[in-house]
């Protein structure tokens, strides 16, 4: 009795609007991960069919690290809209969330993005970089793959939340803290060949969901961050977890660990936090 109560609970709970979403961002993750192994394997043919190494294949692995990233995630997500567009009556849902979700930046988010930017130099001591390699296509793939790597999910967060919608208020909240756990297990066991995946992620994607309900539902608040923030945290500071600080302008005298990211971004969401109960919005569109 007691199993067959809790495979019960299990399943209405995959029924719940935070278990479907939880189901089909695992599916997606399941076909990404699929997709990217295949794509190693014949790359490792190809070298192995000309004597390379394992050293020399792991390299040339590292070395395009970003495109591979780029082109995995994109080929899955563009599979995914094609899934989407058979569900013809929830598209215009998707056109009306772009439509109507917009927030206007205001200052709490200007006062947010300084004090994440001059905290982080004065933690690490940011410096030019004397070793900097000046490839500018390195540059612009390290943008876009950034740019790609969490903005293809958020996005595929919203369609999820517009196809399964969360009205429970206790379901949201374990979805902000779930769903950036999940980013970093499924980032960790896909692209292990390519990055050096540290816990920071989670930070990183709790600020872009946490952002992205903050005073009300909106897009283009996080997508603000991670073009002001994360962008020019992994591409110009030297924290590309790809090529390290080997194409960044500048880089850090101390290291900054994973524990001082999500110090900083826990000010960030505390200061926000409060800022919306001393000032709430109650206007919302859908």
């Amino acid at each position: 009795m007691g199993i067959r109560f809790r495979v019960n609970k299990l399943l209405d709970f995959l029924d719940s609007p935070l278990g479907s979403q939880l189901k089909y961002y695992s599916l997606f993750y399941l076909i990404l991960w699929s997709m990217h192994l295949i794509l190693i394997s014949l790359i490792s043919y190809f070298h192995f069919l000309l004597n390379h190494n394992i050293r020399t294949i792991g390299d040339w692995i590292g070395d395009r690290g970003w495109e591979l990233i780029i082109l995995s995630k994109i080929l899955i997500f563009y599979f995914a809209l094609q899934f989407i567009r058979l569900k013809l009556n929830k598209v215009k849902f998707i056109n009306s969330y772009f439509q109507n979700s917009f927030q206007l930046p205001r200052k709490e988010i200007v006062a947010s993005l300084l004090f994440l930017l001059i905290a982080l130099m004065g933690l690490g001591g940011v410096k030019v970089n004397q070793s900097f390699i000046a490839e500018f296509g390195r540059v612009i793939l390290s943008i876009v793959g950034t740019f790609v790597f969490f903005s293809v999910d958020y996005a595929l967060l919203i369609v999820l939340e517009i196809f399964f919608p969360i009205q429970n208020q206790g379901q949201r909240s374990q979805k902000l803290l779930i769903f950036p756990f999940l980013f970093y297990c499924f980032t960790y066991s896909t692209f292990i060949y390519e990055q050096t995946v540290n816990f920071n992620l989670y930070a990183f994607f709790f600020l872009l969901m946490y952002v992205g309900e903050w005073k009300r539902r909106n897009w283009n608040i996080p997508l603000i961050f991670l073009v002001l923030f994360l962008i020019p945290v992994y591409s110009f500071f030297g924290f590309d977890p790809v090529w390290s600080d080997n194409y960044s302008i500048f880089t850090m005298e101390r290291a900054v660990d994973s524990f001082s990211f999500f110090i900083l971004i826990a000010f960030v969401i505390g200061y926000l936090h409060l800022s919306n109960i001393r000032n709430p919005e109650y206007i919302y569109r859908e």
